[in-house]
């Protein structure tokens, strides 16, 4: 049976959700803004999951603007300006591959050490901004 539009979506999330939770570096829980799943690392929310709207990433700035012209070549991916996050929504398998690999740079980058990276304010979710096609 084939599924399609927002089932498709919610079906991949949890897959996600499924893989990265077997993650050591991860935890889930509720994500702060009330909607959905987040996934944190040390404490800090890096991934917010949502069934039927876009996932959010937060890369922090410098990864953001080192990886932006990527980003923005693979026409998945929304920056949200001024923010650490960038969203992308979850329609295909290489949407899933391509989030996947994101979380891991999310990792790593609160993981490190970077200077000018506050590691103590809270990121304000970005579910709440409206998604912007290219």
């Amino acid at each position: 049976m084939k599924t399609v539009g927002a089932t498709r979506e919610a079906s991949l999330t949890d897959r996600v959700i499924a893989q990265v939770t077997a993650w050591p570096a991860l935890s889930a829980g509720r994500a702060t803004c009330g909607r959905g799943v987040a996934l944190s690392v040390d404490s800090r929310q890096i991934v917010h999951l949502h069934d039927l709207s876009p996932a959010h990433v937060r890369l922090t700035r410098p990864v953001i603007k080192r990886m932006a012209d990527a980003l923005h070549a693979s026409g998945r991916v929304e920056m949200e300006p001024g923010t650490d996050w960038v969203s992308m929504r979850l329609d295909s398998e290489g949407d899933v591959a391509l989030l996947l690999s994101l979380v891991s740079v999310a990792i790593k980058a609160h993981t490190a050490e970077p200077p000018g990276v506050s590691r103590h304010e809270p990121a304000p979710c970005a579910a709440n901004r409206r998604w912007r096609r290219r």
